[in-house]
């Protein structure tokens, strides 16, 4: 039993270390979507997903240990109240963390999407501002094509 809750602890807290990355990269992307530089967005979006793929693993991987300790389903605040007690501090201290990440998180990306939308409207506006004079964009053509 102390194992699983060895492993718990450290698989949240290699998840929380992702998240902290996600954050970071969260923070970047407002930059790269003000300076509508689609390079640096595509590389960030790549880095994102891969993340983003690691924190699913990590909750693959807290799912078990959870299931085997007999929290199925349960959030990291509940199994902190029931845990053994040399672990509900450790536990608590985490559970607190991942609720500030994850408003932080949540923040970032509801900002995030706030500027996309302004940035999409403006690029809609000029494309209607340039249609309006007959002037056509010119498109690019992909080297894949």
């Amino acid at each position: 039993m102390t194992q699983l809750y060895e492993d718990l602890i450290n698989a949240l807290e290699k998840e929380f270390s992702l998240c902290t990355q996600m954050v970071d990269l969260l923070q970047k992307e407002k930059d790269v979507i003000v300076s509508l530089d689609p390079r640096a967005l595509e590389s960030l979006l790549s880095d994102k997903e891969a993340i983003t793929t690691q924190i699913r693993v990590c909750d693959e991987t807290r799912e078990r240990i959870l299931d085997a300790l007999g929290f199925k389903n349960k959030t990291i605040s509940e199994v902190a109240r029931m845990a053994d007690s040399g672990y509900r501090e450790k536990l608590t201290a985490i559970a607190s963390k991942f609720t500030s990440i994850i408003h932080s998180i949540s923040e970032l990306n509801r900002f995030n999407s706030v500027l996309i939308e302004k940035s999409l409207y403006y690029i809609k506006t000029s494309y209607n501002f340039l249609s309006s004079f007959d002037v056509s964009a010119r498109q690019k053509i992909s080297v894949e094509a």
